[in-house]
């Protein structure tokens, strides 16, 4: 859904109006000022402020004429000063009716009276008079588009309140371009900017509920009601987009508890309703990760709740409105946002009732289509059509389009194209807006617009099958769009253009598209993640199936459109294989930038400090496997090593049935004993991934399989595969996990003195909140003393394992080896990824903070960081995202991890063989290889034969 950057525009307006106060009229914030007002001419001033009281009820119209009225009142009077202050005003309130040239005219008109015909240019008045019109610029630079440009006004207005010494204007200013800065997509620097604004250390990391607090606080006390309600606005806002939506909630409640009239309290209430919508998106996106039935319900019941909620705060804010005396495009924004909540959460209620047949939602359907037939026919009817030339206008028009075109497709799943839809609309019929929208913004010279309205109508040809159609306006979109390097608009209309050219049938033009799709992407990640981290993306949940189709494409058979067919192998290549070496070098390259897209989503972080292992042979014997999820078969591509050959092999196999033989795999491995099912389904996997490359391997001497894995076999150790005689340890195949050719500097382990750090809770604490659902681990201080006695090691356990301690060790002493025998959860959501710590759970951030800390301290990276206790989130199918998000973020080379959690003393055994390997022979044998011997070492043991016991372990990064 695209989202015009208009927002926060109105709350700016009311700001500003009060910010810098027309002379003679009672102040509403206090500083000093020496300009009187008219003794002989009283009218102009009481005009103003009539005109004020208007502004302030919504009555934006007669606020202009009144003040129409005073301008040319001090016009006749020779006031230039105070003239050029009303103007500025005058364009506010042509601002609030979307008279965008009136309002520029009023402005361009203030300024230069400012700048050419005031001979108090030295007093503070004229400076604040100045400060204001600039104020007003910023505002209607924001609201057409150009929030750079009302950031550089708005920057100018402060250095003048910093001159003045005038603390509220500085306040006031700052929060104006926080405003800007959420415009430019620059997310922390408006958090930052926003503290800033309240003098305030600007980290905006307030996971620590005490610093929340103070900062919340801070804001509540300001005595300016307007900054305190602007300022919890804004700060609200932009923790919503920085993900942290529950601060984010509490903040805009804050916000909601101050008085104010209908004209602040309706955008309060609006934001609220994004934010309750965060939190919907959240549950949605959480519900397809969960495999669990009994959580499936419990999120799906979130996911009601959450829609709920946003929907009662849309109209809420509705309600505000309707005690104006007019309307204004705030308002069709509220109904547009509410028009397209509810037609995605029709969507989604449609999709699982198709999965879930037993749970019928049909009536609840009928009445959500009944809401949104009802919500056209009333913006078809009057307020979408009867909008005066604008940017609003044509952000609106597209908006609504976008809306149209997800309910129609959804409702007409089955059908050649949407029309004869439940609304009865005729593809021409949503076209004719998107014309009248690309001719609005023509005439307003707005080249961004224009591309939005063009791409639209691109999409709209797109779905009623009209190819050459969407072509054309496609590539008319992406010419403007790349004409003023707007990537965020480029990457969807060539995106547009490969689904166009494929459904066309012209392979290689679309899989051209998509190549320039993901470098569009790839630059844009890496641009705007430079930028100290500020920008959380909004298309990265789009990006995922952008290299899925890209990678779909490059490994279709170039002679025949149906996949190919399972084949074995021969000793020396793939039968028959259609496939290039460059298509599949491509293919795997577009899996790695997945791969690290993926992570740094997670992380929230730009991984600026790694290397492509492709660039370095560092070992001869690894083969590379890449088994890539499709939607029609699984692909698995082999990178054999010395020569570099690629091979490639498909099986067909549905993407449901595939994630679900997975599924049934791990629920196997975790139990305590070897099923007949457990055995088949691992060789079931196994036929899939190794068993046509077998005789490559052997005659390339393969020792390592590394493996870059993707969905459901992310949550499946490797090492638990059976090829019907034995596992593939058995078969001498060290395994090893890679997120992508990417890793920090690879080191063998023999050039490192080895030496490790030790930590280990065995008890758990009743009188925590955090240790609560977790069990004692009592052959911890069994484990921990079998590592002293193989290598070298400072031990800290239970009461001596604080998070404190723990992070002071780790920063400051070069341990190559850290070892943690202690609970801990790896999870698709990056706030329930922790370990446990006596004190505390230590998190994603206390991992990122101490590495940090760390590097500060010139301290060589973690060698080989070991969790030994750990398991994944249950029922959350992309967990094991946690674990490469810990790997990355602790800044080990390798990391050493459990999918599922042991409680016996096979943990203690298996560490012990583990640390026996690796420092026997002056840890000549890779770490891979350790792991290998150490699990079969163990399964061969009685009673612990079944993977349960030694399969739960994975090392991840680098083998060596």
């Amino acid at each position: 859904m695209l989202r015009p950057t208009l927002v926060g525009t109105q709350a700016l307006i009311f700001f500003l109006l009060n910010l810098v106060l027309p002379i003679g009229i009672l102040p509403v914030l206090s500083y000093p000022t020496t300009v009187k007002p008219i003794p002989q001419d009283w009218s102009a001033s009481e005009l103003v402020e009539q005109g004020r009281a208007l502004y302030t009820k919504g009555q934006f119209s007669q606020a202009a004429s009144t003040w129409e009225q005073a301008a040319q009142a001090y016009e006749s009077q020779g006031d230039r000063l105070h003239q050029a202050m009303i103007l500025s005003y005058l364009s506010l309130a042509y601002q609030k009716l979307q008279q965008w040239f009136d309002a520029e005219d009023a402005i361009a008109f203030s300024l230069n009276l400012l700048e050419t015909g005031s001979d108090l240019r030295d007093t503070p008045d004229y400076q604040q008079i100045r400060a204001q019109a600039l104020n007003t610029l910023g505002s209607l630079e924001l609201a057409l588009g150009q929030p750079d440009t009302a950031l550089e006004a708005w920057q100018l207005a402060t250095e003048i309140y910093q001159q003045l010494k005038d603390d509220i204007g500085i306040t006031g200013t700052l929060i104006n371009q926080a405003q800007a800065m959420e415009a430019l997509g620059l997310y922390r620097r408006t958090c930052k900017t926003l503290l800033q604004a309240l003098k305030l250390d600007n980290n905006c990391d307030l996971s620590n509920q005490e610093r929340f607090e103070t900062v919340l606080q801070t804001f509540q006390q300001t005595p300016d009601p307007q900054i305190k309600i602007l300022g919890l606005r804004s700060l609200g806002n932009s923790l919503r987009l920085l993900g942290d939506l529950n601060h984010s909630q509490q903040v805009l409640k804050a916000s909601l508890k101050v008085a104010q009239p209908p004209l602040q309290k309706r955008e309060t209430l609006l934001s609220l309703g994004h934010t309750e919508r965060s939190w919907y998106n959240h549950y949605k996106q959480l519900y397809t990760r969960t495999n669990l039935i009994v959580k499936q319900k419990e999120v799906k019941e979130q996911v009601i709740e959450q829609f709920n909620h946003a929907i009662k705060y849309y109209q809420e804010s509705l309600q505000e409105s309707s005690k104006l005396s007019a309307s204004t495009s705030l308002d069709i924004e509220t109904k547009l946002q509410q028009l397209s909540l509810i037609i995605d959460y029709h969507n989604w209620l449609e999709t699982f009732n198709v999965e879930n047949n037993k749970d019928n939602q049909r009536p609840n359907i009928q009445e959500l289509k009944s809401q949104i037939n009802d919500q056209v026919k009333e913006l078809l009817n009057s307020e979408i059509t009867e909008l005066p030339p604008s940017r609003t206008a044509i952000y609106a028009q597209i908006n609504f389009v976008e809306s149209l075109i997800s309910y129609e497709l959804k409702s007409n799943k089955d059908e050649d194209n949407i029309q004869g839809s439940s609304l009865n609309l005729e593809p021409y019929e949503i076209a004719h807006s998107l014309v009248k929208a690309v001719q609005e913004a023509q005439v307003l010279d707005d080249k961004r617009a224009e591309s939005y309205a063009l791409g639209t109508l691109g999409k709209l040809y797109e779905q009623t099958q009209q190819w050459y159609q969407a072509q054309e306006f496609t590539e008319k979109a992406l010419t403007i769009a790349q004409g003023i390097q707007s990537d965020d608009i480029a990457y969807q209309w060539q995106w547009q253009l490969g689904r166009i050219y494929k459904a066309l049938g012209k392979t290689e033009e679309a899989i051209t598209a998509y190549q320039a799709t993901v470098k569009t992407l790839d630059s844009l990640r890496q641009d705007l993640l430079a930028l100290s981290s500020d920008v959380q993306f909004s298309f990265r949940e789009n990006v995922e199936q952008v290299y899925r189709e890209l990678v779909d494409l490059l490994l279709k058979d170039e002679q025949s459109a149906e996949p190919i067919a399972n084949k074995r192998i021969s000793d020396n290549r793939i039968a028959d294989n259609p496939i290039s070496d460059n298509k599949l070098k491509q293919a795997t390259e577009a899996i790695d930038s997945l791969q690290l897209a993926q992570i740094e989503n997670f992380l929230g972080c730009n991984l600026s400090d790694i290397v492509e292992l492709a660039e370095q042979e560092i070992d001869p014997s690894a083969a590379l496997v890449y088994p890539i999820i499709l939607d029609d078969r699984l692909a698995v591509i082999v990178k054999l090593p010395k020569s570099g050959e690629f091979i490639h092999y498909t099986t067909a196999l549905p993407k449901a049935k595939l994630e679900q033989t997975l599924e049934s795999l791990r629920i196997q491995l975790e139990k305590r004993f070897i099923s007949k099912n457990s055995l088949a389904l691992s060789q079931q996997v196994y036929d899939w991934l190794i068993r046509p490359a077998e005789g490559l391997l052997e005659a390339n001497q393969v020792k390592t399989l590394v493996f870059v894995l993707d969905g459901g076999f992310r949550n499946v150790p490797m090492a638990t595969l059976h090829d019907g005689e034995q596992y593939i340890v058995e078969k001498g195949y060290a395994i090893a996990l890679i997120p992508g050719l990417s890793l920090l500097e690879p080191k063998p382990l023999a050039q490192v003195e080895l030496n490790a750090l030790a930590f280990g809770l065995s008890e758990i604490r009743e009188d925590l909140p955090d240790h609560q659902g977790f069990a004692n681990l009592p052959n911890v201080k069994t484990e921990l003393g079998e590592i002293k006695s193989q290598i070298p090691s400072q031990q800290l356990l239970n009461q001596d394992f604080t998070s404190q301690k723990w992070q002071e060790l780790i920063s400051s002493v070069p341990f190559p080896v850290v070892h943690l025998a202690t609970h801990g959860q790896f999870s698709s959501v990056p706030e329930e990824t922790f370990l446990l710590a006596w004190d505390k759970r230590i998190n994603i951030k206390d991992l990122s903070n101490v590495i940090q800390n760390r590097s500060n301290n010139s301290l060589e990276a973690i060698e080989l960081l070991v969790l030994s206790a750990c398991k994944t989130a249950d029922g959350d199918s992309r967990a094991s995202l946690g674990l490469a998000g810990v790997a990355i973020q602790s800044g080990a080379r390798s990391t050493l991890a459990s999918l599922w959690f042991i409680n016996d003393e096979s943990t203690a055994k298996l560490m012990t063989f583990f640390y026996e390997e690796l420092a026997a022979s002056g840890a000549t044998v890779t770490k891979a290889e350790a792991l290998r011997r150490a699990q079969v070492n163990l399964l061969k043991r009685p009673g612990y034969q079944a993977p349960f016991y030694w399969g739960a372990y994975v090392l991840v990064g680098n083998w060596l």
